[in-house]
């Protein structure tokens, strides 16, 4: 039973509450502002993102769909909210003037100018108050502003739907290797079933919740539940409700999916040709375009690169994805070019090269990241481990049969200057290496040295043989020469994307001044096509500028 305490308390929250509700507009203002501020500065952020999605792009179909959906939602995000809360702050502004404009004249008086009968009635029939006016424009305004949160909620939960069924489709291949491929793939097929009657209902506003039948409102309660726990829609489900039980936001919400459509890959699209003759890629085609030596292509040099953006935060925007040039008009003896890992390089090094990878491939966190997981690596660390234990047992054994003295211990205080060094001394097999007293521990120090060295041949023999293949598989012709012998490369990370890669240094001092046409080969493999080898070629030009 409700006491006269509790309904006092319900009607002074439900005043407060109408209050609060009047004064509602100074923190819409004041939020809308912010986020706009944040919302414009952070556009750099997205073309950063969309730059490292593109030069470290992986090639697990599920870790491409979790880089797509998580692109979705920041561009849509981005999107939904600029376009949005600038039409609430243009329209809550059009609001407070108009709120003024009363203060100062009033009600609009037609008789006062004179119209026409017709046109009079006309204008208090379509027009009608300016108090219902300034009435329509404040709804309108708190609408969108609610409107905005729950349109990215609702995006949110489209990319949650992509997450599970990328988790699914892991533990598929999880399970497969134990031979329970078919059971994870039942799941994926359930959830899919049941997440599309879900949205049926969603769509339609509920129209599977409106069957009499209560054995199915049971398990379709249960089915409800779990999606609205795993997609997050709970959090946002008491304002959808507010949406769907008023007439004018249920319109709103209609609006929703095309409105995303026309905001995420419509409006983007538009844009203005004015140069009609020029050749563009997407009018003669990327390897047309690539390769034409009479195209100046600012994304193979680092310094028109640089120029290409005003500010320079958008430097990166540009990936290097095949080849980069360090300068379009050389002044020294020396060029600089520089090659990303591509995308099919593995396969190459793998099955052409027969070079086995250093670390591991595919999705990693930092928490169970190994830094190399060579196998050969890792069976010399069993061997040595094993040598070393076998001699510990031998010292051991030996100290027991008295064949060499036993370890002393000893109470001495250590003199400050001896510091924590008595009985080591410094090695290259860490900062103290101890001096060995009798031949098991001399025994165990050369089987370290032994291994420390295999070890270091093999990876550094390794990481030599890797930058030599990408050699081979990124030849350079200047004037259609050969560079290839006159290169000296090394593994590089560039700074203007972290992209990964070899740079090369080439000769030029015996290049004459004036122009001369860098041509790129490039050697692609792919183990999954009958022809295997594919050869790319791009030409672009370069300049060398006189020295006297």
């Amino acid at each position: 039973m409700e006491t006269p305490g509790n309904s006092k308390k319900k009607a002074s929250f439900s005043d407060w509450l109408e209050l609060l509700q009047q004064e509602s507009w100074q923190l819409e203002l004041l939020v809308s502002g912010f986020a706009l501020f944040g919302i414009w500065e952070s556009r750099n952020f997205l073309k950063h993102f969309d730059a490292y999605f593109g030069s470290h792009q992986p090639e697990e179909i599920s870790t491409i769909f979790l880089f797509i959906g998580f692109s979705l939602l920041l561009k849509a995000a981005w999107s939904i909210f600029f376009i949005n809360l600038l039409i609430h702050v243009v329209l809550r502004g059009l609001w407070i003037g108009a709120i003024g404009l009363r203060y100062v004249s009033g009600e609009i008086d037609y008789e006062t100018l004179g119209y026409n009968k017709i046109f009079e009635e006309h204008l208090k029939r379509r027009v009608g108050r300016f108090d219902t006016y300034i009435e329509k424009l404040e709804k309108v305004c708190s609408v969108i502003f609610a409107y905005t949160f729950l349109l990215f909620f609702i995006f949110l939960s489209s990319v949650m739907v992509l997450i599970h069924l990328i988790l699914l489709g892991l533990l598929t291949g999880y399970l497969s290797e134990f031979g329970w491929g078919g059971l994870g793939f039942t799941l994926i097929v359930v959830y899919l079933i049941l997440g599309f009657v879900v949205l049926i209902d969603f769509l339609t506003i509920g129209s599977i919740k409106k069957v009499r039948s209560d054995a199915f409102a049971k398990v379709y309660g249960y089915v409800y539940q779990f999606y609205s726990y795993t997609t997050l829609s709970f959090f946002y489900r008491p304002l959808l409700f507010n949406f769907f039980d008023y007439k004018y936001t249920r319109r709103l919400f209609w609006f929703s999916v095309p409105y995303v459509i026309l905001v995420l890959f419509l409006l983007p699209g538009f844009y203005i040709e004015t140069t009609e003759y020029y050749p563009t890629r997407d009018a003669i085609g990327k390897n047309y375009y690539d390769s034409s030596e009479e195209i100046i292509k600012a994304s193979y040099y680092d310094d028109l690169r640089y120029q290409k953006y005003n500010q320079p935060e958008d430097i990166k925007k540009s990936v290097i994805k095949e080849f980069s040039l360090a300068e379009s008009v050389m002044d020294y003896s020396l060029g600089k070019i520089f090659f990303p890992f591509n995308k099919n390089d593995p396969d190459l090094l793998k099955y052409k090269y027969k070079i086995s990878p250093l670390n591991e491939h595919g999705l990693q966190h930092v928490s169970f990241d190994y830094v190399i997981e060579d196998s050969l690596l890792v069976k010399s660390k069993a061997k040595e481990s094993a040598a070393l234990l076998t001699l510990r047992k031998a010292e051991r054994a030996a100290r027991k049969a008295g064949e060499i003295p036993p370890l002393k211990r000893t109470n001495k205080k250590l003199d400050r200057s001896d510091g924590i060094n008595i009985g080591f001394k410094r090695g290259r097999y860490g900062n103290k290496e101890r001096v060995p007293t009798n031949k098991y521990q001399a025994q165990r120090d050369s089987v370290r040295k032994y291994w420390s060295n295999y070890r270091d041949n093999y990876v550094n023999g390794k990481i030599l043989a890797i930058k030599n293949a990408l050699m081979d598989a990124n030849k350079i012709f200047i004037d259609d020469i050969p560079y290839q012998d006159k290169m000296t490369c090394k593994l590089f990370t560039h700074p203007n994307l972290n992209e990964r890669g070899i740079q090369c240094y080439f000769p030029t001092d015996s290049l004459a001044d004036g122009e001369h046409i860098l041509r790129w080969e490039r050697t692609n493999y792919n183990p999954n096509k009958l022809d295997s080898i594919k050869i790319l070629n791009r030409s672009i030009p370069f300049w060398i500028r006189s020295q006297r």
